[in-house]
């Protein structure tokens, strides 16, 4: 940290005034760009400062430094003296010396000798202590601050530390599974193509993410290799479902038999408990939490040992995700100390080991968490530097009472770096790297804290509204694949949403995102089922087979049912089944029966097997005239009797015509 100071703030205490300078300071800058991470006493500690001068060369600069003359009480002082450059104390000179400063960069390395460093040897005179380095141009000292932290030269027990890393699917490895409208239209192409297998299983879409994840995930396994890691692990990436188990197990193994180290799993894809705690949608959790007991039998089988029951939520843990942990067997929790604060102010930091609302828990230190984690504004030397130093300080407050401390990572924390910094924290004499269950085995807090807080009420929405679609579209496009002779195309499509939805790595528009594409399928999958619109058609007779044109524009053959309905009871219909091959329309006679006579509105749908729609319909209007066919048939028949009447007249009128009889005598001359 950099600011211009009056040079009396460090200087007046040793009662010396900096010498003039006739140059120019043009905004020069100064900063310490390496430290012993650890002071052991009887050691010198190597300095880096680098200053930049932006201006001409300025020759003869004082370049000091200081150090605290004693160790601060508190923490809070710690942080204050890296945070507020305005922050004055009794300071101790280590190194004083001129140096010419170059335009541009210039570093200066420096060995402060041994015999400089007089502390370390008492209970109250090692620790923490803030380092300064300054240089002064004009009357101005321009300054940069760290922590130099002393190892005591006594033997001392060390504090049992341990960190919660979370390692899980990412955001950006679960983009590659496509959303259910590529994936179905993947599926499609296939089966076009030729290269879908009728009698085979589709290929697994987020198997195969989780898979091309996997070399990133055996990487960051095999970079904790620092005492004090408690791994959570996504219980995806060692999981014979989906074929990440054989490239895990073995850097797995070799992390679990490593001094210091638990494997704790967590559930597939990083489930976001605080929002399926809002939903009640077993049927789509369940799986994510079911995965975890096999992933722990596929790791038992290959003697891998590894813990079921820590809930390492994303978020922030509330009572209601605490509920959900406990009815799925996550019965010890692991918290931030701010969800918990203590019921009354303390001078000191409490343990680990605590119990909140009746249920174990592991309470990290969120301070000492964000500086291992990386956060915040400070470079990297003075995020090491203050981490280091306020472990000393919790030490320090009651170096008697065994107090462990833990910390909890957020997803994505890099691991090779945290590892580098838990190797620094190990080898304090102070520090000793442990693990979840060590901490359990120590003593409880001594004082109340306050219990979980209820979730936000608004909380877990989001993925509420998203289950409630997912649920409608699911329904929707499961009962048209089943009607098909490629049921597990549909399906497969609807999987590469529902597995996903859940996953904390997801951002609120990923969400919304994927459940729009979702119905997007659905939509489309109605609308390649549909009837075709008709104009207004005659009927005459009250019973007959109404023609219905029916379209499906989907890959596989259907079966479905054309259904007809109507409000008015002049019509009755019957459903009739038929299977659409793919791409073609064809004509379906519904039976109709026609008891009345008018025109008459009827809807028509193409339905599933219990009568819910699942394609288009369209409207139809009738025209019944059913008392024609009887008026017609009587006009006709009355026709006939009319001829016959007339035929039957006509020839009673002419009476019967028979030739003359011939005389006896005649008759017998012919003969």
């Amino acid at each position: 940290m950099k600011q211009l100071m009056a040079a009396v703030s460090v200087a007046a205490i040793f009662g010396f005034a900096p010498p003039a300078a006739a140059q120019s300071s043009d905004a020069i800058d100064i900063e310490i760009t390496d430290i012993a991470a650890v002071h052991r006493p009887g050691e010198s500690v190597p300095v880096s400062v680098t200053v930049t001068n932006p201006g001409s060369r300025l020759r003869d600069v004082p370049l000091d430094l200081t150090v605290q003359a004693s160790v601060p009480l508190y923490r809070a002082t710690l942080s204050s003296w890296i945070s507020d450059d305005s922050m004055s104390a009794q300071m101790l000179t280590l190194d004083r010396r001129t140096v010419d400063v170059p335009t541009g960069e210039t570093t200066f390395d420096i060995d402060i000798p041994a015999e400089v460093l007089t502390w370390g040897n008492t209970s109250v005179s090692w620790g923490p202590r803030g380092f300064q380095a300054s240089v002064s141009v004009d009357d101005e000292t321009i300054i940069d601050r760290t922590i130099l932290t002393t190892e005591p030269s006594f033997e001392l027990e060390p504090m049992t530390f341990t960190t919660i890393l979370p390692l899980t699917v990412s955001a950006d490895e679960l983009d590659e599974v496509p959303s259910s409208r590529q994936r179905y239209e993947e599926s499609v192409a296939a089966l076009r193509e030729g290269t879908l297998d009728p009698e085979g299983e589709l290929p697994d879409p987020i198997g195969d993410a989780i898979q091309s994840a996997t070399e990133r995930v055996v990487d960051d396994i095999g970079a904790l290799t620092s005492p004090g890691i408690t791994l959570a692990l996504d219980s995806s990436f060692a999981a014979s479902d989906y074929g990440t188990l054989d490239a895990t197990a073995d850097p797995l193994r070799a992390f679990a038999s490593g001094d210091g180290h638990e494997l704790v799993l967590l559930p597939a894809l990083d489930a976001d408990l605080a929002g399926w705690a809002k939903t009640g949608a077993d049927e789509f959790f369940k799986p994510h939490v079911e995965q975890v007991e096999r992933t722990r039998a596929d790791l038992d089988e290959r003697d891998v040992p590894a813990r079921t029951d820590l809930l390492v939520a994303p978020g922030p843990l509330t009572d209601e995700v605490a509920e959900l942990g406990a009815a799925n067997g996550a019965d010890v929790l692991a918290l931030e100390n701010t969800d918990v604060p203590p019921i009354e102010p303390l001078n000191w930091t409490p343990s680990a080991h605590a119990v909140i609302d009746e249920t174990p828990a592991i309470v990290a230190d969120a301070e000492l968490s964000r500086l291992l984690a990386g956060e915040g504004s400070m470079s990297d030397l003075d995020r090491r530097q203050t981490l280091v130093a306020l472990t000393a300080a919790h030490y320090r407050e009651r170096p008697n009472d065994h107090r462990p401390l833990a910390f909890m990572l957020p997803r994505g924390a890099d691991a090779a770096e945290v590892n580098d910094v838990l190797e620094i924290l190990d080898g304090a004499a102070w520090l000793e790297g442990g693990t979840a269950s060590d901490i359990e085995e120590l003593p409880l807090d001594p004082f109340d804290r306050a219990g979980l807080a209820s979730a936000d009420p608004v909380s877990g929405s989001r993925l509420e509204q998203a289950v409630a679609s997912i649920r409608e579209a699911e329904i929707f496009i499961a009962t048209i694949g089943d009607l098909t002779v490629r049921p597990d195309m549909f399906r497969d499509a609807v999987a590469a949403t529902v597995q996903v939805a859940g996953s904390a790595a997801l951002t609120p528009q990923d969400l919304d995102s994927r459940v729009e594409e979702l119905e997007t399928l659905a939509a489309s999958l109605s609308a390649q089922l549909a009837v075709q619109p008709s104009s207004t058609v005659n009927l005459i007779s009250r019973a007959s087979e109404f023609p219905v044109h029916v379209t499906s524009g989907l890959p596989v053959p259907i079966s479905v049912a054309v259904e007809m309905r109507s409000d008015d009871r002049r019509l009755e219909f019957e459903p009739v089944s038929t299977v659409l091959q793919p791409n073609t329309t064809k004509t379906v006679g519904v039976p109709v029966r026609a008891i009345g006579s008018g025109n008459i509105s009827t809807r028509v749908d193409i339905v599933g097997p219990v009568g819910q729609v699942i394609g288009t319909g369209t409207e139809i209007n009738i025209r019944v005239r059913a008392d024609w066919e009887n008026m017609g048939t009587a006009i006709i028949a009355g026709a006939f009797l009319i001829i016959l009447i007339v035929g039957v007249v006509r020839s009673a009128r002419r009476g019967t015509r028979t030739p003359p009889v011939s005389e006896p005598g005649a008759l017998e001359s012919e003969e």
